[in-house]
């Protein structure tokens, strides 16, 4: 029976709603790290519902969640999760997201177009599909989607995020956003004034869907290049 002092319990669907919709919500990486840290210590039921729905679309946060995530694929063992959330991410996973972000718009210095800050999150991308090209796990991964916020916009060209990429990826997704209220005007000078370096062989010949959001002339042009000479 219950009573004024016992919580009704809700049920699991709306549960399941309610972390898949903040899952899949924008969220600063910081933001990210403090959801998915809570989520594995409200309940078990609430963990085994997260971990479904956070194994099926990946978010990678930082560096350091990217190393935690290919332990977990080596390790076959985990001191957290039984066996069953364990290998959900390697039989559920079907896609995996970036986002890098930088808290305030970045202009390249005079002389040498180097940031002047660091960018959160920009090594996890080559870091990750460096590995994931070099082990058989997450078969049934087919998009990718790389979300820049504040960083401008050849990253992927200056540092070669690209040049490594798993072969079962067939849909790739890349925005750039900014802080709004950004001038349009700095934007635009980020879109014209970045050299673009385009490394050679970046393989994208499996790709069957891309799409640029929100990117300037030169890397898309760059990005399709590629994908044509690959074709």
């Amino acid at each position: 029976m219950l009573t004024q002092t016992t919580p009704r319990e809700l049920p699991t669907e709306l549960v399941e709603k309610i972390i898949e919709t903040l899952w899949l919500s924008t969220f600063s990486n910081a933001e990210r790290v403090r959801f998915m840290a809570a989520s594995v210590l409200i309940s078990k039921a609430w963990t085994c519902l997260y971990s479904r729905i956070s194994s099926r679309d990946v978010v990678i946060p930082s560096v350091q969640y990217a190393k935690y995530f290919h332990t977990h694929l080596l390790d076959e063992r985990s001191v957290i999760f039984d066996k069953t959330i364990h290998d959900m991410p390697n039989e559920h996973c079907r896609s995996l997201r970036f986002h890098v972000e930088s808290p305030s718009v970045q202009t390249p210095t005079h002389f040498n177009m180097k940031f002047a800050h660091s960018i959160d999150n920009s090594e996890s991308v080559f870091d990750l599909l460096d590995w994931l090209a070099d082990i058989p796990y997450l078969p049934f991964l087919r998009h990718i989607s790389i979300e820049f916020h504040n960083c401008g916009f050849t990253d992927l060209f200056d540092n070669m995020r690209l040049v490594i990429f798993p072969t079962q990826v067939t849909n790739l997704d890349i925005s750039f956003g900014f802080t709004e209220g950004t001038p349009p005007k700095r934007i635009r000078d980020l879109q014209k004034d970045y050299p673009l370096r385009i490394p050679e062989g970046l393989p994208l010949n499996h790709i069957e869907t891309l799409a640029i959001v929100g990117g300037g002339v030169s890397p898309v042009l760059g990005l399709l290049w590629k994908k044509k000479k690959n074709i």
